[in-house]
Parts: structure tokens; sequence; C-alpha cells
């Protein structure tokens, strides 16, 4: 016991000499450790309006307590259940379709060796994600619409118009794409910081062995990159379950609402619009509890693939 209480002893004060050492970082740590909190941390205190029947003129603490049965409720709820599998749905495309584009894009831009173009061509792709989703939304209705330019295309060639963003059918593809183009650019910098500490040698010495660039892509560049794309994809497993608010919320309208609707946009319209605080803050909690599990749950499979946790 006494060996315990001097080991905690020692690791407190090795702790503070270093804190005092390096107060200089910690001080400019402190800002954004206030900002974590506030912004972060502070509204946590909200969550137990889950397990009430929450009335705003009653403040946070003045409620009935009604345990469970807002979680229930949604479970039971149709319409619930219908934006759950919608969420799903375009979490799942997302992944075949999203999640390998910037990583096909970053392979595209290393082999560029004209050092002015792959610049030019890394700020071309990199600057749609600066541009909001409002006017990204505009954007894609404009050339949409029925008067718009692919559909001036579309009759060119002699075939009548489409109305893509008045069918459902047509929602998912158009999101799915509306994403690829507008965040592909940028999410290809992690991956392109990855392949750029690859060891120069080991494509020499591939070329040396006779390897072309697709077998150095397949045998050196996708190997030494793939614990940066696993990461990345179990972070990814995280969004399975949410549904994307920004690009859904502005390309979504009444006519595709069944196909468009999201936990998110649900959350969003039953909390806000509708006022059920209670029954959406209880909708949000499961929506990030069952997303902490499946990033465990992630983190959990990598290591026992690879014997180790990749982060470490």
């Amino acid at each position: 016991m006494i060996k315990n209480t001097n080991k905690t002893n020692n690791s407190l004060i090795t702790t503070l000499s270093r804190i005092r050492r390096q107060k200089m970082y910690y001080l400019f740590l402190l800002p954004a450790a206030i900002a974590v909190f506030i912004f972060n941390y502070l509204p946590m205190v909200g969550i137990g309006i889950a397990f009430q029947d929450f009335k705003v003129q009653n403040g946070f603490f003045g409620n009935e307590f009604v345990g469970l049965e807002n979680f229930v409720k949604f479970v039971k709820d149709p319409t619930f259940i219908h934006a759950f599998m919608n969420t799903i749905k375009i979490s799942l495309l997302s992944i075949v379709f999203v999640f390998p584009a910037p990583i096909i894009l970053s392979l595209m831009i290393d082999n560029v060796k004209n050092v002015r173009m792959k610049k030019l061509f890394q700020t071309i792709t990199y600057l749609p994600h600066f541009v909001s989703w409002i006017i990204v939304a505009t954007l894609v209705y404009r050339i949409l619409d029925p008067y718009g330019g692919l559909n001036l295309i579309i009759k060119f060639f002699g075939h009548d118009e489409i109305n893509f963003m008045r069918e459902g059918a047509y929602f998912k593809t158009i999101l799915i794409l509306s994403n690829v183009w507008k965040e592909v650019g940028w999410n290809s910098i992690i991956y392109l910081a990855a392949i750029s500490s690859i060891n120069p040698e080991l494509y020499q010495a591939a070329m040396v062995d006779g390897a072309g660039k697709f077998k150095q892509i397949l045998h050196i560049t996708l190997p030494c990159i793939a614990p940066t794309i696993a990461l990345m994809f179990i972070l990814n497993l995280g969004n399975l379950v949410r549904g994307q608010f920004d690009s859904v919320y502005n390309l979504m309208n009444p006519l595709v609402a069944t196909q468009a609707e999201v936990i998110d946009t649900y959350v969003y319209r039953t909390g806000i619009q509708l006022a059920k605080y209670s029954y959406a803050t209880a909708v949000g909690l499961a929506q990030s509890l069952f997303s902490i599990v499946l990033v465990f749950i992630g983190f959990k499979w990598s290591k026992k693939m690879n014997g180790h946790s990749i982060i470490d």
C-alpha cells in the first residue's frame, strides 16, 4: 500500500514538474480547451431532456421524469424507421462511392509529374469544399432544372426532359455525386500526406525489378497507406447512422421527401419545427451512442485483424 502511494506521489510530482516546464504550451492550449468545454461538454447537460417530458417554461430540471418513454416512442414510429432505413442506404452508398474517390484522386495527383499542373489540379479540386451547401444546392437545381443545362443536352438528342429534382428515384444518385464533387479534393489531402511519407527507395527498387506504375501503386503505395485508409474507414463507420444533414436538407424538397428524409432531418423537423424537444433529444442521443459503438467495434476489429491498434 505504501509503495503504491509513493508511486502515485512520484507520478504526480513528475506531471506537475512537466507542466511547470512547459507552461507556455499549456497556456496556448488553454483557450482551445475552454472552447471545447463550453461548446462540446457543457451542452451535455441537455441530455437529461431525453428522459423527461420537457417543457421550456420549467427549465432543465423542473420537468417530469419519464424514463425511457421517449426512446420507446421513436422505435415504434414508422416515420423514424423509414428515416433510419434511408440513412443506412445513403451511408452505404457513400462508403461505396464517396469514400474511395479521394483515394483514387490522391493516386492520380501523385502521379502528375509537372509540379505546376499538380498544384493547379489540387487547387481546382479543393475549391468546392469551401462553397456552402446552399450554393451547391442552388447550382444543382439550376443544372438539373427542366430548363437547365443537362435537360438542354437531353432534348438536343431528341429525348424528353427529365424532372430530376422532382422524382425521388434520382435523389440518392444526385446526393452522392454532389458529395463526391464537393469533398473529394479536400478529403484527398490526408491520403496525399500519407503517400508523401513513403520511402522513395521502395519505388526505385520496384523499378529496378521492372514494376510499372500500376504494380507500384498496387504493391507499394496502397499497402503503405493502408493504415490511413483503415483509420479513415473506421471513423466513417461512425457516420453510418448520420445522414449528412447539410447536403440532404439543402437538396431535398417535398416531392422527394420520402426518399430524402434521414435521421438528422427527422430530428430537426420533430425537435425544432414541431417543438418535441424530449423526443428529438432521445433520437439524437441514441444516434450518437450508436455511432460511438460502431467506431469502437471498428477499432476492435482492426486490432483483431492486425494484432495491434492502427492508432498505436
